[in-house]
């Protein structure tokens, strides 16, 4: 079977088009999946396809991040039809209230509002998206049950990184931040040293060869383990905030140095007469600095 896409009967500009086919995919005598999926069920179609897209923007290749830009227009497109199939919103609908709110939100460029740089547009911003959403709260006409924390907005499923870096922004944005850099990295070893004393924890330490030690009991045990959880937990979040100290973007970072870490060890693979697994540890060693030597420049 061949397919001519040119002799279609779908006019207007190629995005016309694709909100066309997505439509027909849903219509009765479309695709039977297509037809079937919710919100619900699109929503893990929708981050993936967004982790596609970073991980073709991290590769630098043009062609391959147009792709998955099209994958991610579809979830797009697809969860707006879904919507406008249950009677709540269209994609015409997304499209003009993204445009309203990047208009408003924009004042330097279509007010007479004068921001000169990108540190004051995003204290623009931020400024006009709290009076937007205080001004939302105010026309609701059901009292809100508790004061709403500066914290709301970042969402749950948002990675763990981002969610901390979300978060302390929001923070610092009541006033809640150190002093100076210094303050952050004093807060970083202490936090560092907490992790040492809990992973140090008496019923986490095996008793030796020989030794006579009394086992711990299993709560005792689980209890020490989520006590190390914790403090390796405020660790990293110090580690978030010293990297917005510094304007990184701590999900990058690792993300960086994942990628560092995956070309050094296929580097290893790659250039070992026989698997890995049967190298000493010392053989491993000089493997992994003969992958830094050959690599090193390489991002």
């Amino acid at each position: 079977m061949s397919l001519d896409l040119e002799s279609s009967n779908l006019e207007g500009s190629h995005l016309e088009q694709f909100i066309a086919t997505v439509a027909k995919l849903r219509s009765p005598d479309g695709c039977p999946w297509d037809r079937e999926q919710t919100h619900k069920s699109l929503a893990r179609y929708l981050l993936e396809e967004a982790y596609e897209v970073m991980e073709a923007i991290h590769e630098g290749d043009p062609e391959k991040i147009k792709e998955e830009l099209g994958d991610l227009l579809l979830q797009i497109v697809l969860n707006s039809q879904v919507a406008k199939d249950d009677g709540n919103f269209t994609i015409e609908d997304v499209a003009a209230s993204i445009n309203a709110k990047m208009i408003r939100r924009h004042p330097h460029v279509f007010a007479d509002a004068k921001v000169d740089t990108a540190e004051g547009v995003v204290s623009q911003w931020q400024e006009l998206k709290a009076k937007e959403k205080q001004e939302k709260l105010d026309s609701s006409s059901a009292a809100p049950e508790k004061k709403e924390s500066a914290l709301t907005g970042v969402p749950r499923t948002m990675p763990a990184l981002l969610q901390a870096l979300k978060i302390s922004e929001k923070a610092v944005n009541q006033g809640f931040e150190w002093e100076k850099e210094a303050d952050v990295w004093a807060k970083l070893h202490s936090e560092i040293s907490e992790l040492q004393e809990a992973i140090s924890h008496p019923d986490l330490i095996s008793p030796k060869n020989g030794e006579a030690k009394e086992q711990p009991q299993q709560k005792d045990r689980d209890k020490a383990k989520q006590d190390v959880a914790l403090e390796f937990g405020d660790a990293l979040f110090c580690m978030v905030n010293l990297a917005r100290w510094h304007a990184l973007d701590p999900e990058e970072c690792l993300l960086m140095t994942i990628n560092k870490f995956k070309r050094r060890f296929e580097w290893m693979e790659e250039n070992s007469e026989r698997p890995l697994k049967e190298h000493s540890p010392d053989q491993l060693n000089d493997l992994w600095e003969g992958a830094k030597s050959a690599l090193s420049g390489n991002l």
